[in-house]
């Protein structure tokens, strides 16, 4: 908001503004938006009033708070005058403890990448304790030397994230080009997921009825509670199906044509935001690495490249693309700065992640720590107790779900460290310059906050991974199956972008020279992502191209499961193979799937036999050589889930009969099925 108004310090007009400046602006002010949104939701969660009074409150209560800023800008403009001299350092740091701690942080980043083929998984936290102790010890024995502007952490935010010097003109028309390709890409990538039988169903809910759904509405109108470890804190779901209703669009469209480019930018922005603030130099070669990185880490569902392009309609992507990275930016310039209008948005940062997930519960504490811990480690007391202000509505959020819902457990295995490192900074290639980068992070950020903030995450993410932390952690927060997400916290991106930024010799004193040299790591960065990695958009990584904009699942299933709601009546269930169940949900709130997801099915606070007989049914459907039940199982389950219509694939000619002999005779073809009605004499 600041930098859109153009202010600074005593009141001295800055430069014009650039379109740096603008974008920043913009983005800082969604994030304050957001977060009021959120808190208007929370409040309609006590109230149950319609989403369209939510809505009308919206604007109302943002006009207010942007009044409250422009009535005193400089006010919020102005740092806080606090004096905390650091300790002073008497002499340079042995060498040899800088040199340890690169050499450890490389051992444990290989041995992390590299231990599916056999490496130790002890060598990584081995070396990295050694790495993040002897990090921390050179950082807190150099913080302050009074010789070296770059560690006095009190500079104004001089590099630091302004939007000025040579390289951020340059980088700012190359990260704008590559937020409006993602945005552009988003559209025309598919890639399937799951999750979007609870995600998207919410905001089609929310459009149909104009109410916040409190319960169940994959599998039921409202008649079951809602899904175990699911609590309807995530505010942007229901956002979207309020915006879908008043615009008279379907909540689907609406998500995935106008939601998913912006958010998609926004994205991309953000890790330009942090890439300006942490990188020591060349910064434009960073972030070209950082998107490399991104389009070419699609190995695996729970990757970085899997949470942007192909997931970022869901809040939990937001939330590691986009709003994990601004927060490490916001932190960065509070500590530099300690400005009142950097605190509140650390402090609107914390509501606005609560809105996107559940998750942000223990992921943006957890992320904050990783400042606060280090802050207070240099003896920066009132700065780094004063950041934890972007904790305080997550934890709030955490503890009042908990004393509200019975039962707030995420059921599913437990992974420990080797399978969360490896599910999130995947392996092999990538996973070494991942872990190589995590461990370095110190060294190759900018001196500083930066560092600190580095050896922050490094240090937390190597007690994650010793071993039975995270079995510890899910015995006491019931969380145990999305504990992997404590991941997150690592801004992988920009940490392995950072590596364009080694520095170039003294020595080359040529212009010409100077450049080539430093075009070799940004070079020899982006080759080895895209040998060692995987494209988002390959089949491999369980995506397609579309040629055209079209909704995240294929079209044929699309095309097929609607034909399918327009046989069924109102209120009706219909029964198909689970890839066309699975999109019932994000068509209609009128007619339901017996089970679009069987994950979100075992967690439903329902009598055993309404999620065996939805079991059963979706199993004897699923394929021709799927196990079939006993004809009268099936027919007793058929009748007390209610189906209207059941549909198979057309060489499933046993489970076509066993409908026969449930009374289910009149056969018609829908698309790629075969659907059967009950015989209505």
């Amino acid at each position: 908001m600041e930098r859109a108004i153009g202010t600074s310090d005593g009141g001295r007009t800055r430069a014009p503004r650039t379109a740096t400046r603008v974008v920043d602006g913009i983005t800082d002010g969604l994030v304050v938006l957001f977060a009021v949104w959120t808190v208007i939701y929370h409040l309609g969660l006590l109230l149950e009033p319609p989403t369209s009074a939510l809505l009308a409150f919206w604007p109302v209560s943002a006009i207010a708070v942007a009044l409250l800023y422009a009535r005193r800008s400089r006010w919020w403009a102005a740092g806080l005058g606090w004096h905390e001299p650091l300790r002073r350092s008497k002499g340079e740091p042995p060498r040899a403890l800088a040199m340890v701690a690169i050499a450890a942080g490389l051992v444990a980043g290989t041995c992390a990448g590299l231990h599916p083929v056999g490496a130790p998984w002890w060598c990584v936290w081995a070396a990295g304790l050694v790495s993040v102790a002897a990090s921390g010890a050179w950082l807190l024995l150099r913080l302050g030397r009074a010789s070296d502007p770059d560690d006095a952490g009190d500079r104004d935010g001089a590099g630091a994230d302004t939007g000025e010097g040579p390289d951020i003109r340059w980088g700012t028309p190359l990260a704008l080009l590559t937020g409006v390709g993602f945005a552009v890409a988003s559209l025309f990538l598919v890639n399937t997921d799951g999750d979007d039988a609870y995600f998207v169903s919410r905001s089609v809910a929310t459009a149909a009825s104009g109410r916040i759904p409190l319960k169940d509405v994959i599998f039921s109108a409202g008649t079951t509670g809602p899904i175990a470890g699911e609590p309807p804190v995530s505010s942007i779901e229901v956002l979207v199906g309020a915006l879908a209703r008043v615009l008279h669009v379907p909540a689907a469209s609406f998500l995935w044509y106008a939601v998913l480019p912006v958010v998609t930018f926004l994205a991309v922005w953000s890790l330009w935001r942090l890439v300006r603030a942490w990188a020591p130099r060349r910064a434009a070669a960073c972030f070209a690495v950082a998107a490399i990185y991104l389009l070419w880490a699609g190995e695996g569902r729970a990757s970085f490249g899997s949470f942007h392009l192909l997931r970022m309609w869901q809040g939990k992507a937001v939330l590691v693309s986009a709003l994990i990275p601004l927060l490490y930016v916001y932190l960065t310039r509070w500590a530099e700065r300690r400005r009142r209008g950097d605190l509140a948005l650390l402090a609107a940062a914390g509501i606005a992640a609560v809105g996107l997930t559940s998750s942000a519960a223990f992921v943006f504490p957890l992320a904050a720590c990783a400042a606060v811990v280090p802050l207070l480690a240099a003896g920066r007391w009132r700065t780094g107790l004063a950041a934890c202000a972007t904790m305080a509505y997550p934890i709030a959020a955490g503890m009042t779900v908990m004393l509200l819902h019975s039962d707030t457990s995420v059921r599913g295995a437990v992974h420990n460290g080797p399978v969360t490192y490896q599910w999130v900074l995947l392996q092999s290639t990538l996973g070494v310059l991942a872990g190589c980068a995590l461990w370095l992070s110190p060294w190759t950020a900018r001196r500083g906050v930066p560092a600190l903030i580095g050896v922050g995450i490094a240090v937390l993410v190597t007690i994650t991974v010793l071993p039975g932390v995270l079995r510890v952690a899910a015995d006491l927060s019931g969380a145990g199956q999305v504990l992997w997400r404590t991941m997150w916290i690592v801004p992988a991106p920009a940490l392995i972008g950072l590596f364009a930024a080694v520095p170039v010799p003294d020595a080359w004193r040529t212009a010409p020279a100077r450049l080539a040299a430093a075009a070799v790591p940004a070079a020899a960065l982006a080759a080895a992502l895209i040998i060692g990695g995987m494209p988002v958009w390959s089949a491999s990584s369980g995506s397609f191209v579309a040629d055209r904009p079209s909704w995240k699942l294929p079209a044929d299933q699309v095309g097929t499961a609607r034909e399918v709601v327009r046989a069924a009546r109102p209120g009706g269930v219909v029964l198909m193979p689970t890839s066309f169940m699975r999109a019932v949900p994000m068509l209609t709130a009128d007619v339901h799937a017996v089970n679009p997801n069987p994950h979100y099915l075992a967690m439903l606070p329902a009598p055993s036999r309404f999620i065996e007989d939805r079991l059963l049914l979706s199993t004897a459907v699923r394929s021709p050589y799927s196990p079939k039940p006993e004809p009268r199982r099936l027919r007793e389950a058929l009748r007390r889930v209610g189906v209207e219509v059941a549909c198979t694939w057309p060489r499933d000619r046993r489970t076509q009969n066993l409908l026969a002999r449930a009374g289910y005779r009149d056969h018609r073809r829908i698309g790629k099925l075969v659907c059967s009605f009950p015989s209505r004499n």
